[in-house]
């Protein structure tokens, strides 16, 4: 391979602006490490002068090679910028020592490791680490945009794209817990008897007296393997209980994620799958042997904590330094990516109940919706990063040695039997005493229930979409002209690149929704520069503060805010729980609206502040009054006889302005508020409307009150009351009692 030539700059530490004394190496001269190029001047201040002086300097070659031009002459004067923009000289190398390995050049076999008073590395001519060893060769910037022009030519010509697949809660989910291996034995013990017995094992769940353990179904295809004592990063806890663990390792239980045998094959006809995972080498390993034995789907492409040098940040960078134009990554985290263009967001699997990312036990917990959370902070006594990650290895670790200790999944499981236990006893009291004899013969069977489910879709959801991102990519991409040189090159438009696609795709799900946010905000932060505002406006949405013309959904946090009673009356304006932004982030679709809407009948309603009146739900949080508990005739006698009542009182006047107190209102206090009294009487049209019965309704029956009569009982605690408080002690009473009794 033939070597292009060297460009060669001024040092950018000389003490510019330089004047050019002679040029010691003519053009066409071959030079050596070491050799004198040139010889120049320049201006020196001294301290304490006020004349400056005239100084000297040399500068000696730091490469081999022929010099095929000079760019300066004897005499230019040479400032910072015209260093920096052109080079002083070209010189013809016979290696540029782009990959080296050990301290070895790989093309030339030189020495990279010897240093001399030039003080120029050859080995930081070649410092990019790109294959997926950690103890692989590495490359110049040079030779890694040939690498990677090589690797799109490639896969152009296979119809294919790049694919980074992480393992851990995205195909597969891990424990350590022993309890699954000894629930594995169980369900493997039991299906071994009936198979002894001569006939098919029934299902694990069916009526049999010998019942199978729960969970065995969807143990199953449970792959396991045992790891030595490296799994802890080479050092166990001092103080580890389990010493099994110190001499032995561990066994590691993985749940592949359903579907995913499908989900790996078809996307392998599409993409060239690399595994980056958080996980240790030796534990990548095996779980790649156990999903992929015949190395078809990865081919060897893995990169692990032990070789991508950072144990809380994943970069693309590390395998594709120059161009990331042609790669997808597919991850359940976000945040260790930094949410880069090139993701499509997982939600987490969660097959062993309670467990997380048994590799990652250093990093943030976070909630299993796609929303970014704001980056935390490393501890300050963890900023040197030897300590930092020695201290999140002995972290992780012991987090693993407490799920083999603890036995999480066996204490849920004794807990979910414990709860069937007690809906039981009380099913049974609530049957009603059957005939003896009918009792012996049909004796009453509870089934356990499993703890452990495998219902999950995801993959198929994720493989969808990645489908949709390779063809719009070769659409764009057959669609663009080639160049004059006949042979087409990616990137030359923003339409063949993944990192415009995806954020297109993205955009499409909320496309035409117009968001206002309630209750979602605390009052002291900007709502635009929230996370959720931002994601909700990533995925495709208008959001607003206020409600306005347009706005198709009010997205809130609780009922009986402004904005939600408000919307509640307008038809076009739908009303959802905020659950329905984070399933609509999840499943990168829009999701229909009528699970989530929010029942304007059961709205909660912030009651009228008036003087101290305390109104109380007759009814207990949680319970739900039955409407055919009611008897309407009553309540239709009481409702008559309030509005008698009322008629009678001509001197009162219909109240007004009744202000109703809300979340999203700044305006409401504390303070009591006196009720303003209309000059108009009440008609009878306004004391028989629907809307009339309906408060007396609610001051009747369905509330319990404190009346005034209530409040005049009561002790005074101020003796000294004046003639004016009286007077409006009896105009509050009067006013209450007409309302409320």
């Amino acid at each position: 391979m033939e070597e292009t030539p060297t460009d060669v700059f001024l040092p950018p530490g000389w003490p510019y602006p330089i004047t050019i004394s002679t040029i010691d190496a003519p053009q066409s001269s071959t030079v050596s490490r070491g050799s004198r190029l040139l010889s120049y001047s320049y201006q020196y201040l001294p301290r304490g002068s006020p004349r400056p002086e005239t100084r000297f300097g040399t500068w000696d070659s730091a490469i081999d090679g022929d010099i095929q031009t000079w760019n300066i002459r004897p005499g230019d004067v040479v400032s910072v910028a015209k260093a920096k923009q052109k080079p002083a000289l070209v010189v013809k190398e016979p290696c540029k020592h782009g990959v080296q390995h050990m301290g070895l050049c790989v093309l030339c076999g030189k020495d990279m490791t010897n240093t001399d008073y030039i003080g120029f590395s050859d080995t930081s001519r070649a410092s990019i680490q790109m294959t997926h060893s950690a103890n692989g060769p590495t490359v110049s910037l040079e030779e890694a945009q040939r690498i990677e022009r090589e690797t799109a030519d490639h896969l152009l010509k296979t119809r294919k794209l790049s694919l980074i697949v992480d393992l851990d809660q995205t195909i597969v989910h891990a424990t350590v817990d022993p309890t699954v291996g000894e629930w594995i034995a169980e369900g493997k013990a039991w299906e071994e008897k009936h198979k002894q017995n001569g006939h098919t094992p029934p299902s694990s769940n069916g009526d049999d007296d010998d019942e199978c353990n729960p969970n065995w179904e969807a143990l199953k295809d449970v792959k396991e393997f045992r790891l030595g004592p490296e799994t802890f990063g080479g050092a166990v806890p001092a103080k580890a209980q389990n010493k099994a663990i110190e001499s032995d390792g561990c066994m590691y239980y993985i749940k592949p994620r359903p579907g995913w045998q499908s989900f790996l094959t078809d996307i392998a006809e599409r993409y060239e799958m690399h595994v980056y995972t958080m996980g240790t080498r030796a534990y990548a390993e095996k779980v790649c042997a156990a999903i992929d034995p015949e190395g078809k789907l990865f081919g060897g492409r893995l990169l692990s904590r032990d070789e991508s040098g950072s144990l809380t940040q994943k970069s693309l960078k590390r395998l594709f330094p120059c161009d990331t134009s042609m790669v997808v990554i597919i991850d359940d985290r976000g945040d260790v990516w930094e949410w880069s263009p090139n993701l499509i967001k997982v939600v987490p699997f969660d097959f062993f109940v309670g467990i997380g990312d048994i590799n990652s036990a250093f990093l943030p917990k976070l909630p299993t919706n796609n929303l970014p959370v704001p980056p935390q902070p490393m501890p300050a006594t963890l900023e040197d990063p030897t300590l930092s990650t020695k201290a999140m290895m002995t972290q992780n670790s012991i987090a693993l040695e407490a799920q083999v200790e603890e036995r999480p999944l066996a204490k849920m499981q004794e807990k979910l039997a414990d709860t069937e236990d007690e809906e039981t006893t009380e099913d049974t009291s609530s049957e009603p005493k059957a005939d003896s004899e009918q009792q012996q013969h049909h004796p009453h069977h509870h089934h356990k229930k499993a703890l452990l489910k495998s219902q999950d879709s995801e993959l198929e959801r994720v493989g969808k979409i990645l489908v949709d991102v390779h063809r719009r990519y070769f659409q764009a991409y057959d669609s663009a002209p080639p160049p004059a040189s006949g042979k087409r090159k990616r990137g030359l438009h923003d339409e063949c690149d993944v990192t415009t696609i995806i954020p297109e795709i993205r955009a499409e799900v909320l496309r035409g929704v117009h968001i206002v946010f309630s209750s979602m905000f605390p009052l002291d932060i900007r709502p635009q520069a929230t996370d959720v505002w931002k994601m909700a406006e990533a995925f495709g949405a208008r959001c607003s503060t206020e409600l306005q013309e347009g706005v198709t959904h009010v997205v809130a946090a609780k009922q009986g805010t402004d904005k939600v009673n408000i919307a509640l009356r307008k038809p076009a304006i739908k009303v959802v729980w905020n659950q329905w932004l984070t399933e609509c982030v999840n499943m990168w679709k829009k999701v229909d609206e009528t699970l989530y809407l929010m029942d304007p009948t059961t709205a909660s309603r912030v009651d009228v502040l008036t003087h101290g009146v305390v109104v109380k739900d007759k009814h207990p949080a949680g319970g739900e009054l039955e409407i055919g508990d009611i008897d309407w005739n009553d309540i239709n006698d009481e409702v008559e006889a309030a509005m008698n009542e009322s008629d009678d009182d001509d001197d009162e006047g219909y109240h007004e302005g009744v202000h109703w107190a809300d979340e999203d209102d700044e305006s409401v206090t504390n303070t009591p508020r006196k009720r303003s009294r209309s000059s108009t009487p009440k008609s009878d049209t306004e004391t028989s409307s629907p809307d009339s019965k309906r408060r007396k309704l609610e001051g009747s029956s369905l509330k319990e009150t404190m009346s005034a009569q209530d409040l005049a009982n009561q002790p005074d605690e101020d003796e000294e009351i004046d003639d004016d408080d009286d007077e409006e002690d009896d105009f509050l009473a009067k006013e209450l009692e007409e309302d409320w009794t």
